[in-house]
Order: C-alpha cells, then structure tokens, then sequence
C-alpha cells in the first residue's frame, strides 16, 4: 500500500485517488487528494489553520472532521477522547496546562545511555 492509498482514500482501477472515509470533511478530502495528485513530494500542514504557532486550533479543525490522519479522527470516536478534544478545542488555557503536565511527565523519564539502551534504526524493531 501506497502513502497515497490508506483507509482514508483507495486508488480506483484508473489509478485515481477515490475518498472513502466517512469521518473526513468532504471538502478537506477533495482539497488533499488535490494537494496530493498535483505533487507526490508535498508536505500538509497537520494544523493548517496555524500551523507555526503553539495553541488549541488543531482540535478546533478536528471537530470540524478536518483531522489529517485516521488517527486523528479516531479521538472523535471515544467519548473520553472526544470529551478532551472539545475541552481543549474550547478552552486554550486547559489545553497549555495539561500539556505542561505531560511534558514535565516526559522530561523527567530517565534516558539511558551506552549498554542500558540502543536507539533502534527501525522504531518497531530491536537492532540485530
């Protein structure tokens, strides 16, 4: 499978990107496989309503079915996700403190070094 063929679009016998995800914003589906037909090296903007500046937008555009990846849309499908999603699409303020506390959460994980770890060259796989 292709990048250009996900669960979000099929290609169709011509070779042409067909969508066929409900959860996705017809106009934002027609607006990708424009973006992605007219150029196979294009990068999308996962927020493009702001997409340089740190703020709650990305979940205001994912209630409006706007999310660029399935995984994204998938965060509507959960009551406590979808409850999260629409507190921070909401409130910009609950959305900077909650992040706070994950990213203090984050940087005091311990890194290990030299033989307590590896960086894998794979994500999915140890090094051989």
């Amino acid at each position: 499978m292709s990048w250009r063929e996900t669960s979000r679009f099929k290609l169709d016998s011509n070779g042409n990107l067909t969508f066929v995800d409900s959860s996705l914003d017809k106009q934002y589906a027609v607006q990708l496989t424009k973006a992605c037909l007219s150029d196979s090296s294009i990068t999308v903007d996962n927020d493009p309503g702001t997409p340089l500046q740190f703020d709650n937008v990305y979940y205001k555009i994912l209630l409006e079915h706007n999310g660029l990846f399935q995984s994204d849309s998938t965060l509507l499908n959960d009551v406590r996700t979808r409850n999260r999603v629409i507190e921070f699409a909401n409130y910009q303020d609950s959305f900077f403190d909650s992040w706070a506390v994950s990213f203090l959460k984050l940087s005091s994980i311990g890194v290990k070094t030299e033989d307590e770890g590896e960086i894998r060259r794979a994500c999915s796989l140890p090094n051989a």
